[in-house]
C-alpha cells in the first residue's frame, strides 16, 4: 500500500470515527477518545516512537479528533439553523428608517 492511500484510508477512518463520536451525547465520548489515545499510543510505540513521543502523537490525535467532532456539531447546527448562513441585513447608515429607529 502506497503512503497516500494509506493517509486516504487513516483519514476515512478518523472521519468515520468523528462522525459516530458526534451523534454521542458529550458525557459518553470520554471513554471513547480514551481508546483512540490508548490505541494510537500502542501502534505509535509499535512502529518505533519512544513512549514518551508516542504519547503526545496520541494526545496530538485525540485533539485532532476533537476538533473534528466540533467541526461536525458546528455544521450540523449551521444546517438546522438556515439563517446561521446568512449575514445580518444591512443596515443604511444615513437613511430615514435608521432616522426613525433611533427614536
Amino acid at each position: 500500500m502506497s503512503v497516500g492511500a494509506a493517509l486516504e484510508q487513516l483519514l476515512r477512518l478518523i472521519h468515520s470515527r468523528a462522525m459516530k463520536l458526534a451523534a454521542l451525547p458529550e458525557d459518553e465520548r470520554d471513554l471513547h477518545y480514551d481508546l483512540i489515545r490508548r490505541s494510537c499510543c500502542e501502534a505509535a510505540e509499535h512502529i518505533g516512537q519512544d513512549p514518551d513521543k508516542a504519547a503526545i502523537t496520541a494526545n496530538d490525535m485525540v485533539e485532532f479528533v476533537r476538533a473534528l467532532v466540533g467541526i461536525i456539531e458546528a455544521s450540523r447546527e449551521s444546517d438546522q439553523d438556515p439563517s446561521a448562513d446568512q449575514p445580518p441585513p444591512a443596515r443604511h447608515f444615513g437613511s430615514r428608517e435608521n432616522d426613525m429607529t433611533r427614536g
